[in-house]
């Protein structure tokens, strides 16, 4: 049973060792979340190409749109030259609106084609065909230098009769742009270049051509038909044209993360680390001074810092404060239990010898020594109990004090002070105010309460010898008393104060002509009226 219980144990540690080794390896260091998000940034004008692939297919279109717009003035062109040659007038129809033609070739949706077949020998054209292209060659040609589309016009046959290339006379009719255009249609393709054509290195664009075909009517008589095709403006051409700037705008871009980088460091990285390394400190039981004298630029991370080193302060200040009370402690508990110690020695070596008086005497002696451990024992355990902390609760001050033996409330029957405490904690703080002025000897003690804006006000005033000069600064030092001989503990006024500030309240001593004066401020619950700010009326 050991041995199964101890392979258990054995097993689950390495578990827990597991999921911490694999913890540490998940997590990543500041500086290469900082590093990867300038890569991102870094990224980001490369990824922006995809984008300019829906870019490219605009350019598309805006071939098409082209070639549309010169297959227009090409046929109209043909048309007036055809009519001279062949003496024909052109009538009302020619000269009719027509509905707009709109691009449609995408590069996404359109299919690309085999190559553009090549020109057959056909059939020769009738002369007027010849005529009017003969006219409109040398046209096609000069425009082509800056068209730069390739121009095919065919008769009625197909046969090509004007051309910015090498195949006049030749035939196109087995092509489908002829085909659909000799039949009356307009079409639009995209197909791939020629084989053994080298196209540029980049972009779709490069390896196609747009092929626009329109029909050409003279009186409603199809005439022959205009074929144009050019390669669509390649984005990478343009990019390629550019590449200087370009450059320098990588440059610019790769400078900007670099001075991001170098800026996030100087301004997270560096005074994060710094923080971590006082932090580490602090863990490790350095309660030094922590490191917050450099000025941090970021306001989260002057934060962060003030934050700590606030924290390293009150870790300081609390180091000290446990030593001089394990201290006074020890020296409060010492005392009586050395005179324990002692009494008990007599008793045990002299007790057949003493008279009974002096045996009660010894006894007695001991009894008020373990009295005062007893009631150092309570106010200890008190307050650590003000230190836990007291909540978040609401309470009536004047009710609480009204409750208290021996103390004047000076405010209505009716009247109402609420404030942000725990009943509990309020009247115990009270209490040791209102026994502590008895135990010095007042008789009349007061107590009254207003409300400010936010904040409640609680005076305690009592009517007795008052507070020396030379004690009020350590009336609320744990364990500082003027009353040790009469068994006072030095405790309550510590553990009134921290009560209070459990409840985010804070108390003090106030001037006072005779007497003392202590006030207390605390979070109020509401705003009252003018009756809690009213004297004079007393109630027990």
């Amino acid at each position: 049973m050991t041995d199964r219980r101890g392979r258990a144990t054995g097993c689950a540690r390495r578990r827990r060792l597991r999921g911490t080794r694999f913890r540490l390896m998940s997590r990543l260091r500041l500086r290469t979340v900082l590093l990867v998000v300038s890569l991102f940034v870094l990224v980001l004008p490369v990824g922006s190409i995809q984008v300019l692939r829906l870019y490219e297919s605009a350019l598309l279109r805006q071939t098409e749109s082209a070639l549309i717009t010169q297959a227009a003035f090409i046929s109209a062109s043909y048309r007036a030259a055809y009519g001279n040659a062949a003496g024909a007038i052109p009538g009302s129809s020619d000269t009719s609106p027509q509905a707009p033609r709109l691009p449609e070739l995408d590069f996404v949706e359109s299919a690309v084609h085999p190559p553009f077949p090549s020109a057959t020998p056909g059939p020769r054209a009738d002369p007027a065909a010849i005529r009017a292209g003969s006219d409109l060659t040398p046209v096609l040609k000069d425009a082509q230098t800056v068209a730069l589309a390739d121009v095919r016009v065919v008769d009625a046959d197909g046969t090509v009769v004007a051309t910015t290339g090498a195949d006049l006379g030749m035939s196109i009719s087995q092509s489908e742009e002829t085909i659909e255009a000799l039949a009356g249609a307009h079409s639009s393709r995209l197909r791939r270049r020629e084989v053994g054509h080298e196209p540029p290195p980049f972009g779709r664009g490069a390896a196609i051509l747009v092929f626009v075909a329109s029909p050409i009517l003279l009186n409603d008589r199809l005439v022959g038909a205009v074929v144009l095709s050019r390669a669509p403006v390649n984005i990478f051409d343009t990019l390629y044209a550019k590449r200087y700037l370009l450059l320098q705008a990588a440059i610019l871009i790769l400078a900007v993360v670099v001075g991001i980088a170098l800026f996030t460091s100087r301004t997270l990285v560096m005074p994060i680390q710094r923080i971590a390394r006082g932090a580490e400190r602090l863990a490790s039981g350095e309660t030094g001074e922590f490191e917050a004298q450099r000025p941090y630029r970021v306001v989260e991370i002057a934060r962060l810092s003030d934050s700590v080193a606030a924290m390293a302060k009150n870790l300081q200040q609390r180091t000290v404060f446990l030593r001089d009370f394990a201290q006074h402690v020890s020296h409060e508990f010492k005392t009586p239990l050395t005179a324990l110690s002692g009494t008990v020695e007599v008793l045990r070596d002299h007790f057949e010898e003493m008279t009974p008086r002096q045996r009660k005497r010894f006894l007695d002696n001991a009894h008020s020594d373990m009295e005062r451990l007893n009631r150092l024992m309570l106010r200890l355990l008190e307050l650590a109990q003000a230190d836990i902390g007291t909540g978040d609760e609401i309470t009536d001050v004047l009710e609480v004090a009204r409750s208290l033996d021996h103390a004047t409330v000076r405010a209505p029957h009716d009247a109402s002070v609420r404030a942000h405490i725990r009943r509990e904690s309020l009247e115990a703080a009270l209490t040791n105010l209102v026994n502590n002025a008895l135990e010095h000897g007042a008789s009349r003690i007061d107590v009254r309460a207003e409300t400010h804006a936010d904040t409640v006000q609680v005076w305690v005033e009592d009517d007795g010898p008052g507070i020396s000069e030379g004690n009020q600064g350590r009336i609320f030092e744990p364990f500082f008393t003027t009353r040790r001989d009469n068994g006072g503990t030095g405790l309550g006024l510590s553990i009134s104060r921290s009560l209070l500030r459990a409840a985010g309240g804070m108390i003090e001593l106030a001037p006072a002509a005779s007497g003392a004066t202590f006030k207390i401020a605390l979070a109020a619950a509401e705003e009252k009226s003018s009756p809690d700010v009213k004297r004079g009326t007393e109630q027990r």
